[in-house]
């Protein structure tokens, strides 16, 4: 939910639906089947904009998207970016690529801005990570394996 929109996203040729929502009942706003097919990847809302993956993992390529949540448009695109899961964490994407690639990024509706990167996984991850104070935890389909992301 972005303000008093309900954005919608599935791979499979769905592709992205935002509805307005009313006291009682909701509008399409807009629908677009290019713009954010998410296969299995929550998008993240950050400052009024949604980053998430469009793309699917058996399809390539997968592309990082930031979109403007009200008109469907797409801010900007890091294309052949692969299949990912995000999270948002102290002003930060933190981005575990299927390959098993950590990446650090700025949220930004100008451009992407990557902080950092780091092969952390040695094998395809799909698991969403989770963070609490300052530890990463992913897993592979062989490792659970936490990461110190503290200062």
């Amino acid at each position: 939910i972005v303000g008093d929109h309900l954005i919608l996203t599935a791979s499979y040729g769905i592709g992205a639906v935002s509805a307005k929502m009313g006291r009682s009942d909701a509008k399409i706003a807009w629908s677009k089947p290019d713009v954010l097919s998410s296969q299995y990847t929550t998008p993240i809302v950050h400052g009024g904009n949604l980053y998430g993956i469009d793309g699917r993992a058996d399809i390539p390529p997968a592309h990082l998207r930031c979109l403007d949540p009200k008109t469907g448009r797409v801010l900007w695109s890091k294309d052949d970016f692969g299949k990912a899961t995000l999270i948002l964490a102290d002003e930060k994407l933190v981005i575990v690529k299927t390959d098993g690639t950590l990446v650090l990024a700025k949220p930004s509706p100008d451009s992407y801005r990557e902080l950092g990167r780091a092969k952390i996984l040695a094998n395809t991850s799909r698991a969403l990570p989770a963070l609490a104070n300052g530890l990463l935890f992913v897993r592979d389909t062989d490792t659970l394996k936490c990461v110190d992301l503290r200062k």
